[in-house]
Formats: C-alpha cells, structure tokens, sequence
C-alpha cells in the first residue's frame, strides 16, 4: 500500500533506498554508525541482503525520508502451534518532522497490512500510553531474579569447583551452537530461528552466548548481556542451580539478574530460594490480532506448564478487538482447553485494551470480576524472547 499526498510517499520501502535509511534510523537513535549503528547492533534483521528497508513503512518527502516503522515476522511455537506474529521496532520520525502525523500514519498502515496478512500477535517496546493508540499495551509477565556473590557463597560455599564448565562461545563455535539449536526447541513456546542465522539472533543488541558442558555433553546455555541474562535454558531443570551458578562465576562480575519466562516454573521454583531479590513485570507490549488462536495456544501453553491443573469451567468473552469483534467461549474440562468462537451470550464485554489486560497482563485488578476458576488461569503466559525482540 502506498499514497502521495503533497509530495510525501507513505508505503513499504522501496528498492535503493537501503542506505538512506540505515542512515537515517542511526541518526535519530542517536548512533555513530561505528561502534554503534543497527547493523552491528542487530545483525539478524539489518544486513543489505535482510532489506530492512522493506520490512519498514517510511514517509518520504520531496525524496527525503521522515520518518519509518520497521516491521519484521517471527513464528513461534506455543504448546505445538506455530502462530505468526510481527514485530515492530525502530520507530523513526526526524527530530525537525515531528508532531505531523507521519508516525501515526505509518503504524495504522502496518496493523492493517498485519491483520490482512494474518498475524496472530504482535510486539513492541515502548512507552505504553504511546503506543495504547495504536492497539498495544503490557502485557505477558517477566520474571527477574538478582543473585549477588553472597548468595552464591552462601548457598554454594567459596571457593568452589564445579561439574560443568560454561564459556563464551563464537560463532565459529558450530557444534556448540548446533547443540543450543536443538537445546532452545525442546521448549513448551520458542521462536522458530533458522540455524544458519542463530548466532546473529542471540548476540542481538550486544549480547554474548555462554554454553555450558559436563563429560562432553551439552548442559544448557544463556544470552548475556553485561550482567543481565536474558534466556536461560538448561538440559536438565534438575541441574539449573547448578548451571547459574558456573554462569555466575564464569561471567565475574559480582552479581547477575536472570529474567524467566512463565512457562518454566520449575526453573523459578529452583532458583527463587538462592536470589537476594525477585520481581514481576510485563514482559513487552503485546497486541493479540487473533483472539481465538492466541488464547487457544496460550490456553494451552498454561495447562502444560502451570504447577496444578487447570480448574474446570467454562468462560465466553465479547472482545472488541482491533482487527474485528471475536465472541470466543474458553474452556477447560479435565485439564483438556478449547477456545472456539460461538453465538453464546457473553459472560463478559471488553474493549480491546481492556481484554489485554484481562487476558495477559501480571497485574490486573478487572480481573477479580471473573469467576474463581477464570482467575486460576489467567493470566495466560505470552511471550517473546529479547534475542527475537525487533
């Protein structure tokens, strides 16, 4: 989709235009374009062969550009169904373009075309109340917890040995990073990465790849970045402690802060008692295009991986979506989920910000209102890793 109106093109990048836009996203972001500009920054999405340029929505005036949304696909698997979201990232508007409806222009145009190609969610960072216009709220529930060198003598004693040993990898490390292919798969939600591109996606914004091994095998591996962990996955949840443990002294800073996901309780459960502090938080900004799929997958991503089964019950929601109006009824019965759309009367209404939060928000006091049995299965755990964050 594209329009002129007063000489402005509003549409998808176009052919040559690449490097007049790595140009110009660097300079509003305030980057140097040596030690660091998109491309160094986020290999996996700015390299001339990716064309980011037309992954993006751009304004462009009398052939300058003014502004740009760039907009990048990522399935993952959640519970074993793969849904399509789109990311949006790198929201650019010139400093001397400002406050002329370039941006809000642009984002319409990029969630209309996601709901016409289908996305089921997508996601952002960003400040809430900017983007609540748009259709995104927080939602989703990161958990991070701080661990500091007390702890870990305390817990672990000092000086210590240990079973495993965890190094910083490269990406000529082909075996290691095979193995952390196979490893990050295993898991109840991912996103669904191409191998030969893997090293780019974890090194996303700086970060460093750690990998862990005993007797020759692979026992997990993290995403690093400076002293916070972003992912966090191990071979054996028995051997988390363990494994954090070497990561902590193998990266040597004093002090590490582990964020985890909600579908893996039994890492928090392990880890929760050794930390100094914890806290819950929303993970990034959602918006859910597709209720009925996403609920239904997130449904389930809950019943497998929530500590007690779900209670049964029976729930139909009228949400006023931004793509369209879904009346979905969500059940459990016997620990099995179903969300289907039906005629029924709606037990409860929700405009679309509203049913985020309901849905998918860590904190949400609406939600009291529900049945006691809707409450034990919300919120539901969305989610998206930092290294597949645009």
């Amino acid at each position: 989709m594209s329009e002129l109106d007063k000489n402005i093109y509003y549409g998808k990048g176009y052919a040559g235009l690449y490097d007049d836009y790595m140009d110009f996203i660097n300079y509003v972001f305030g980057f140097n374009g040596n030690s660091s500009d998109f491309k160094k920054l986020l290999p996996k999405l700015y390299r001339p062969e990716d064309d980011p340029a037309g992954n993006s929505y751009v304004a462009v005036e009398d052939g300058k550009l003014k502004a740009a949304v760039g907009a990048f696909d990522l399935d993952v698997s959640v519970a074993g169904e793969v849904l399509r979201t789109r990311g949006i990232g790198n929201v650019a508007v010139h400093p001397y373009a400002r406050s002329h409806g370039y941006m809000r222009k642009l984002m319409n145009e990029a969630v209309d075309d996601m709901i016409r190609d289908g996305i089921d969610f997508s996601t952002l960072g960003g400040r809430r109340q900017r983007y609540n216009y748009f259709s995104y709220d927080k939602a989703g529930e990161s958990l991070s917890l701080s661990f500091n060198s007390d702890n870990m003598r305390h817990t672990f004693g000092y000086p210590r040995t240990h079973a495993m040993a965890v190094r910083k990898i490269s990406n000529a490390d082909a075996t290691a990073l095979d193995h952390i292919f196979t490893l990050s798969k295993t898991l109840p939600f991912y996103g669904i990465r191409k191998r030969e591109r893997l090293y780019d996606i974890l090194t996303s914004w700086g970060a460093a790849v750690w990998y862990g091994v005993a007797d020759d095998v692979c026992t997990g591996y993290a995403v690093v970045n400076g002293e916070n962990v972003s992912e966090l996955v191990v071979a054996d949840e028995s051997r988390i402690a363990e494994f954090t443990v070497a990561l902590f002294d193998a990266v040597g800073r004093g002090k590490l802060t582990v964020n985890l996901p909600p579908f893996l309780p039994g890492y928090a459960e392990k880890l929760c008692r050794i930390c100094e502090w914890y806290s819950v938080s929303p993970e990034k900004s959602f918006s859910v295009l597709n209720y009925e799929r996403t609920v239904g997958a997130f449904m389930r991503l809950k019943a497998v991986t929530a500590g007690a089964p779900l209670p049964d019950g029976e729930l139909t929601l009228l949400i006023h979506g931004r793509a369209r109006d879904e009346n979905i009824t969500v059940s459990v019965k016997d620990g099995e989920t179903s969300v289907a759309r039906t005629d029924k009367a709606p037990d409860a209404e929700y405009d679309h910000l509203t049913a985020m939060n309901v849905l998918f928000a860590p904190l949400c006091p609406e939600r009291d209102r529900l049945p006691a049995f809707a409450r034990l299965w919300l919120p539901l755990p969305i989610y998206i890793y930092s290294a597949d964050a645009v």
